[in-house]
């Protein structure tokens, strides 16, 4: 990782800075990778793509967006399914 100036910025400052930014977020609990999944779960559950979804995270692998989105995607299909199941009753 590197500053606006090109200069490589060191790991243990980077640990510093994140970690200040979760606790002002109350996200003491969550290491890096914990936010990550996170913020892939959380956009499969607003209907993002894989695509759009390894856009935003970083991933190269579709496969690890995939393992990441899984129970997102299922709970998301799962609400659409009983949407559809209430509807289909109120027209009956």
């Amino acid at each position: 990782m590197a500053d606006e100036y090109g200069r490589q910025i060191r790991y243990d400052l980077i640990q510093k800075k994140l970690l200040k930014i979760r606790k002002e977020l109350g996200l003491v609990g969550y290491g890096f990778h914990g936010l990550r999944y996170s913020a892939a779960g959380e956009l499969a559950e607003a209907g993002c793509t894989d695509h759009q979804i390894a856009a935003i995270t970083g991933h190269k692998s579709l496969s690890m967006i995939q393992k990441y989105s899984k129970s997102a995607n299922q709970k998301r299909l799962a609400k659409q399914a009983q949407n559809l199941r209430e509807q289909n009753k109120n027209n009956t």
